[in-house]
């Protein structure tokens, strides 16, 4: 059995081949496929190349679509479907979110709830079959503690440092060298050429955990708000579903690791269960793949 799965997120989307015991034959990356970004039908264009490509001459039993903007909007949902069905009329496949991929990884079908900080955050609880979300507004809207968020902070204390307001720290260097800009006002240029601001902002994550790793006050604190608002997210879910234990951690953000874990954890109750998921989203996708073509996962 082979299975093709896809992982589109809101910064990228990843394609691989796995075999019938998980084992991952082949990888591809790709830039964002968000219908919202692109139109629906260059994202299944897109991903009829990056299926086709990852397939590599293997007879495919089944394809599993794990895509950012597949959510609560029947609107939205039914483009998709459709754009999807115009390019795969033949081949027998699942769509689901983004999300729900990164919740078969994180939770195998168990009851639990799954935190996502990327380029976005939101928080899935999984209770006896039913699932409930809080957060997963947009980075318009919501999307507090996510690589965005962190990014538009950022960018608000470089531009106070810019201006004088805020004394420069490291925080301020650190943008400035990444960036290799030659002046602060630069930065306005880079964000309005950029093919894809969001992720541009979001890139400024990293940047933070930089300045965090030189001991930057305004950096740490970044991660320090970015954990009470992750942990927001988290506390809203138990107080509707008390009897969850398990919590599971997915995305970039918690590349910042002690930055962003250690406050987070001392947010909340100390008798949680509460790890990095193990498995990533794609692989995810693959799970869910298998469980549509009879498979116990």
């Amino acid at each position: 059995m082979r299975i093709i799965a896809i992982d589109a997120g809101g910064t990228k989307a990843r394609f691989a081949l796995y075999d019938e015991n998980g084992v991952e034959l082949k990888r591809l990356e790709h830039p964002s496929l968000h219908p919202l970004q692109i139109g629906y039908a260059q994202m299944a264009a897109a991903l009829r190349v990056g299926v086709d490509a990852v397939r590599d001459n293997e007879t495919v039993d089944f394809i599993s679509f794990g895509l950012a903007g597949y959510g609560q909007n029947q609107e939205i949902r039914t483009s998709i479907e459709t754009a999807i069905h115009k390019k795969f009329p033949f081949e027998r496949y699942c769509i689901q979110s983004d999300v729900d991929c990164a919740l078969m990884a994180a939770l195998k079908g168990q009851d639990g709830l799954m935190l996502i900080a990327g380029t976005g955050s939101i928080a899935l609880a999984s209770y006896q079959g039913q699932r409930h979300r809080v957060g997963g507004w947009g980075y318009w809207i919501g999307d507090e503690g996510s690589a965005f968020w962190i990014g538009k902070q950022v960018l608000g204390l470089f531009s106070k440092m810019a201006d004088g307001r805020l004394k420069k720290t490291a925080l301020y260097d650190c943008v400035m060298d990444s960036l290799v800009l030659d002046e602060p006002s630069d930065m306005i240029k880079i964000l309005s050429d950029h093919p894809r601001p969001k992720e541009a902002i979001a890139s400024l994550a990293r940047v933070c955990y930089l300045a965090a790793s030189k001991k930057d006050k305004h950096a740490i604190q970044c991660f320090k708000m970015a954990a009470k608002e992750l942990a927001l997210h988290i506390q809203t879910s138990l107080a509707m579903h008390p009897d969850l234990q398990r919590v599971r951690l997915a995305g970039g953000v918690f590349e910042a690791k002690e930055f962003v874990l250690d406050p987070l954890i001392q947010y909340l109750n100390p008798s949680l269960d509460i790890a990095l998921s193990e498995d990533t989203p794609l692989f995810g996708a693959y799970l869910i793949g298998k469980q549509k073509e009879g498979a116990q996962v």
